[in-house]
């Protein structure tokens, strides 16, 4: 089926909003037509939002002295951007585990909006939706950057949708050396006890910050697994403080694991790790 998007953009020159954006989407693709349109499709979580104002170039030299005109309402666009973290490829021409995507506002101009720490599947493009590609609005474009929209099917992460992508593609590993989406058989598990034992291993070798007592949130931690279980190349993808990020690391320098393994044979494998504070003071141990 044909996915048409309608967004009607209106200059309103009494209003106070300024602009009023409308969207319509008539008709959603079948998984195989969305995966075909796409120019990326992968899975993977949410780190964080930028809210994003984009100014009319059209406006800034038309009134290049007047700062009531430049500064007008009329004369922006507000856009969100998100920090992506990749689990899987099914397209696109991507470099890095960590994407840049970006949509509207969500709420009438066909954005999306993500929660934070959540797994989505998105289906993105490389051009703006707004239809606006060469106006006057300097739309974000670059590489590992993505646009998507509620037109698409881009949703929360369900197996269902994984199942029918993978009838069309397949699993692809990101275009370096790395070999965090070489589709092991079998991926690295935390020595003692599996998901379980690393969650208990977390719980009483985490100590909360002395100096952080109404900090909360997650920390994600990337590291890679070696061939013989170790972690090495420790790096804070998505941190909340100085102190909270240190102790995450320190944690994770702790871990051991089984490692990865690939037609038999063990593989160094990249990983992220969230690691999550809560308002608890645990002092010294």
């Amino acid at each position: 089926m044909r996915t048409t998007v309608a967004i009607l953009t209106l200059l309103l020159v009494t209003s106070i909003s300024g602009r009023l954006i409308a969207c319509s989407c008539m008709g959603q693709r079948t998984v195989q037509e969305e995966v075909k349109h796409a120019d990326a499709v992968v899975v993977g979580t949410i780190l964080n939002k930028q809210i994003i104002t984009l100014t009319d170039s059209t406006i800034l030299k038309m009134f290049p002295n007047d700062t009531t005109m430049r500064n007008s309402p009329m004369s922006k666009m507000t856009i969100a951007r998100y920090d992506f973290l990749v689990q899987d490829i099914y397209k696109g021409k991507i470099t890095k585990d960590t994407l840049t995507i970006y949509t509207g506002l969500g709420g009438g101009d066909c954005g999306i909006r993500f929660e934070i720490g959540k797994k989505y599947i998105v289906y993105g493009e490389n051009e703006t939706y707004f239809g606006q590609v060469n106006n006057d609005f300097k739309f974000p474009k670059a590489k590992n950057t993505f646009w998507t929209y509620s037109c698409l099917r881009t949703t929360f992460y369900f197996q269902d949708e994984i199942t029918e992508i993978e009838k069309y593609a397949k699993r692809k590993r990101i275009k370096n050396d790395e070999e965090i989406f070489a589709d092991p058989d079998s991926p690295p598990i935390f020595k003692d006890g599996g998901d379980i034992g690393l969650k208990k291993f977390i719980k009483e070798n985490l100590r909360y910050p002395k100096n952080g007592e109404c900090v909360t949130g997650k920390v994600y931690v990337g590291f890679t697994v070696d061939t013989l279980g170790n972690v090495k190349d420790i790096e804070i993808k998505k941190g909340i403080t100085t102190s909270t990020d240190e102790e995450a690391i320190r944690v994770v320098k702790l871990l051991t694991f089984v490692p990865g393994t690939r037609f038999g044979q063990p593989i160094e494998m990249k990983m992220v790790l969230p690691i999550s504070f809560t308002i608890e003071y645990k002092g010294d141990k």
